[in-house]
């Protein structure tokens, strides 16, 4: 099956896709910076959404997988380094606040509803 076409301003040439993947990498990349620099400054992560950290981890799993499966390199970089920012705010996460309200409940003594 032939790649999609040269040039034609829907499709870039690889050079031009390459580079548009390594800025889009650099920028989502960047961030989370912010984030996990206030978290481990401030040791709170209260505001911090655990789903989100969840949800944003495994899709940069995949898409890490991904860039590895087809060979594109700002993907397996850009994803690379975004994971070595999530996964220490996870874990920061984990720690502070728990898995959330049930794990806040069990820590006071007390029964989640059924």
């Amino acid at each position: 099956m032939p790649g999609p076409p040269e040039g034609d301003g829907v499709f870039m040439n690889n050079a031009g896709g390459d580079m548009l993947g390594f800025v889009a990498g650099i920028l989502t990349t960047a961030a989370f910076a912010p984030q996990l620099i206030r978290a481990l400054r401030t040791r709170r992560t209260g505001d911090v959404s655990l789903s989100m950290l969840v949800c944003v981890s495994v899709g940069m799993i995949l898409w890490l997988v991904h860039g590895v499966r087809i060979g594109d390199a700002a993907l397996v970089l850009s994803n690379s380094a975004s994971l070595a920012q999530a996964v220490p705010l996870l874990i920061l996460k984990l720690r502070n606040d728990g898995w959330g309200p049930v794990h806040d409940l069990h820590l006071k003594g007390e029964r989640p509803l059924p």
